[in-house]
This record gives structure tokens, sequence and C-alpha cells, in this order.
């Protein structure tokens, strides 16, 4: 699932190209997504309006439409956007095409259809955005303001990072470089963590997804950017999808299963504090 350092890179691919022009025209294919408003909905609220601006919550991007409309889309597992003009022959499984001023279209491609595209009239704040927590970069987000989320609470570290209603945009794969670059364990209960550990943990969220940013994204499996690029930052990856190869440090890294996902973290670099697997 693209986190935020590709979705902000989608953004940014998308946005100096797209603001400024006026949607035409929306194609919607047989297949729905697993949320997506309807055709009606779509066509009724997008013709006509220019894109005021672009911006990336979470794991969202949203365009934001002169008159108050607002286009959501998230990407989901694999979805992607691109623009072009329409490929040939035409590309399998894209599910949505908006068309724009210029003769430019912006095409979503999902093959598992787990993304979703909703569109909301003026005054209608999205609801989805209103369980989106915290951006790693605001400056309300603070050591302090960390462990005040976690006070009182027993999960491991890792399950916490992965909470979007607590942080925004944090996904698998970043949990666990990150994890690794501050030298926690991620079994780690949170209420054991001291004000310095999760100085740490911010710092080290801050400087591996500015870095993911500037590499374009991770690309583990389906991941390319706006314009069919894949990213660069999997060439950086410590211990993410490496378990039984060595760490930098010699010991081999180990994958634990956490609230269902594979978790990989290294024994020497990570040390447990008391705390269950």
């Amino acid at each position: 699932m693209p986190e935020l350092p590709e979705v902000e890179v989608i953004r940014r691919g998308l946005a100096p190209v797209l603001v400024g022009r006026r949607f035409l025209a929306v194609k919607v294919g047989a297949q729905r997504l697993r949320q997506q408003s309807s055709p009606q909905e779509l066509r009724r609220w997008l013709p006509g309006r220019r894109l005021e601006g672009l911006r990336r919550r979470g794991k969202y991007l949203r365009f934001d439409l002169e008159g108050g409309v607002t286009l959501l889309i998230h990407l989901g597992m694999t979805g992607r956007l691109f623009m072009g003009p329409p490929p040939s022959p035409p590309l399998p499984h894209v599910h949505l095409v908006f068309q724009l001023e210029g003769g430019l279209e912006l095409f979503f491609q999902d093959t598992r259809r787990f993304g979703q595209v909703l569109v909301f009239p003026p005054g209608e704040a999205p609801p989805p955005l209103a369980q989106v927590g915290a951006e790693p970069f605001s400056r309300k987000v603070t050591p302090a303001w960390l462990a005040g989320q976690a006070r009182g609470r027993s999960r491991p570290i890792k399950n916490f990072l992965l909470d979007a209603r607590i942080l925004a945009g944090i996904g698998n794969i970043y949990a666990c470089e990150i994890l690794l670059a501050a030298r926690l364990h991620p079994a780690t209960p949170v209420a054991r963590l001291t004000l310095a550990d999760w100085g740490r943990v911010l710092a080290e969220t801050r400087r591996i997804l500015r870095r993911a940013i500037k590499k374009g994204g991770t690309t583990v499996a389906n991941y390319l950017n706006s314009k069919g690029e894949a990213g660069l930052f999997q060439l950086e990856l410590r211990v993410y999808g490496r378990a039984g190869e060595p760490c930098r440090c010699g010991a081999p890294i180990n994958r634990l299963v956490q609230a269902g996902r594979s978790t990989f973290f290294c024994p020497r670099c990570q040390p447990r504090r008391d705390c269950n697997p």
C-alpha cells in the first residue's frame, strides 16, 4: 500500500500540471471501487469546475475545486494515478478517467479495487479525513505529545506507529525502518518509552519520511509515480523484507507477526525491554 512518501511524491508530480485546469468530463468503468461516489454524483459536481489546489492528508489526496467541491482519492493497496494522452492499447483495470482542459486525462487504475474516489459537495467536510491523525511533520507533534498519546496504553510501539488515528501516513515499511533507526524493539509497550525514546522516534520518523520522498518513494510491488516511474528508497531499506539477511551489525534480521503483519527487526540493534512478542 502506498504510504505517506509515495502519496506525497504523486501529489508533487500532479499538482504543477493539474492545478488551474478545469474538469471537463468523467468516464466511469463498469467495475466500482471499494468506495466510490456514483457516476451521477461525479458528473454532477466535477465537470466545469477548476482545480484550485491539491493537498495530501495522510494517505489521501484532496483535490479542492472551485465552489467548495472536494474530490478525495485514496490509492488503497494497488491504486495508481497517472496522466497522459490515452494509452494505446488501453490499460486494464482503469476504473475512472478524468478529462481536463488542454486535452489532458487523469487515469485511476486499481487492480484490486480497494481504492477510494469520493466527491463531496460544497460545505460538506469529507468524513474520512475526520479519522486521520496528526501529520508527522506537524508542529504540534513533539516527543511530549507522543508520550501523551501513549499514556495509559500497553500496545506495542509498532502498532502505535501504524495507528493512522494518531499519526497519519505511516505504514508497515516505514514503521520497521523507523524503529530500527530509533533502536527500539517493535514489541516494546509504549508505556515503557521515555521522553528520550520518543525524541528518537520523532526525529527518525521525519528523517526517513523526508529521505523516502526525496528518493521518489518505495517500490516493493506495484507502486509507480504519476509518470510511471518506480521509487528508489527500497534500495536503502535496512530491515524491511530482509529476514535472515545480516544487519549492518552482522546479526541476522528477524521477523515476527504483529496484528497480522510481518515485522522485521534486528535483535542486536533493537534489544527487548521485558516485553511480550
